[in-house]
């Protein structure tokens, strides 16, 4: 059943010289206690999407379309309605847990704060609960660090704060946006491991965000590749590794690490502007496997057979491709 379903979203940004389109057209939907993974480079739209489900876009952005979340279509929302939902059926873990904690706070305070705004409790009642909050993401001495500033702890325990904030209220959907950025291996994981077991506890669904597939190869059930704010692939996680169509989504497993000393294949150039997006397929400036027809329309997102691999979630795998029916890829 679905949770969350995103049905033709398009978000713009406010400009002098009109509106400009970063994500286009998107359709998506995620199923209840599900997590799934939306990935992409740096500027492709994955961080406007998570904050227009939320409600939170930048003031000179807006979005059109349908988010619909339990039968409601969030974009049509007075901004009291949203409030009520943001932190206790909706929730996000973002990218900077230094700068999403307020410096003049302490974590204690913070954490209750998400409590006693959606639920009808005292204050030390919601201390209470913050206390058993930072021992479920397993910070040591909570009774001591809810009395600390941010400062005073490290990044993984900023994040592990930023989690306890997130599930306070047992949310619906948490959304994590990049939730191990700059955070040492061992962190990363413990995170990680982290944000499922809160998801498996709580029968939460997770929208996980990253630039890292290897991420999603473990977390993850379905995914989605997203590029210059489209959707260019869509898959079981496994199908998706197995059988990758779209020439961006195969760059990006190529870039992968494998063996000790061999080099790794980077996609040549950027992102592009988007306002400078190159006619027909959008990544076709940086594709290696680009045909002449591919400047000259933009495709559609195309239903293709899966491969013989058993998939574990969903058979339905979609690319942006006109060579989406072709194997180009070889593991």
């Amino acid at each position: 059943m679905s949770l969350l379903t995103l049905r033709s979203l398009h978000i713009f940004f406010r400009s002098t010289s009109g509106s400009i389109k970063v994500v286009s057209d998107l359709n998506l939907e995620i199923e209840e206690a599900e997590v799934f993974g939306l990935v992409g480079e740096s500027g492709c739209g994955k961080t406007l999407t998570a904050l227009s489900i939320m409600g939170i876009l930048p003031q000179n952005a807006f979005a059109e379309g349908k988010i619909i979340f339990r039968d409601n279509n969030l974009l049509t929302l007075d901004r009291e309605s949203m409030r009520r939902l943001r932190g206790k059926e909706l929730s996000m873990i973002f990218q900077e847990p230094a700068t999403s904690l307020n410096p003049v706070l302490t974590v204690g305070y913070q954490v209750a704060e998400v409590l006693t705004t959606h639920m009808d409790i005292s204050k030390k009642e919601a201390m209470d609960t913050a206390i058993e909050l930072l021992k479920a993401v397993k910070i040591p001495s909570p009774e001591i660090r809810i009395k600390e500033y941010p400062h005073q702890l490290s990044g993984g325990m900023k994040q592990r704060v930023m989690i306890a904030m997130a599930i306070a209220c047992k949310p619906s959907l948490l959304i994590a946006d990049e939730p191990t950025t700059a955070l040492d291996v061992t962190i990363q994981a413990q995170i990680l491991e982290l944000i499922q077991r809160l998801r498996e506890d709580m029968k939460m669904a997770v929208l996980l965000i990253t630039h890292d597939l290897g991420i999603i190869a473990e977390n993850a059930q379905r995914v989605g590749i997203m590029y210059a704010g489209r959707l260019m692939e869509f898959a079981d996680v496994y199908e998706l590794f197995n059988n990758p169509r779209h020439p961006y989504t195969i760059g990006l497993l190529e870039s992968l690490p494998e063996e000790k000393g061999k080099p790794l294949k980077p996609i040549p150039g950027f992102v592009p502007e988007p306002d400078r997006l190159p006619l027909g397929c959008k990544f076709s400036d940086r594709c290696r496997f680009a045909l002449p027809e591919c400047n000259e329309k933009e495709p559609e997102l195309m239903r293709i057979q899966n491969s013989s691999l058993v998939t574990r979630h969903s058979s339905l795998h979609l690319v942006r491709c006109i060579r989406a029916s072709e194997i180009l890829w070889r593991s």
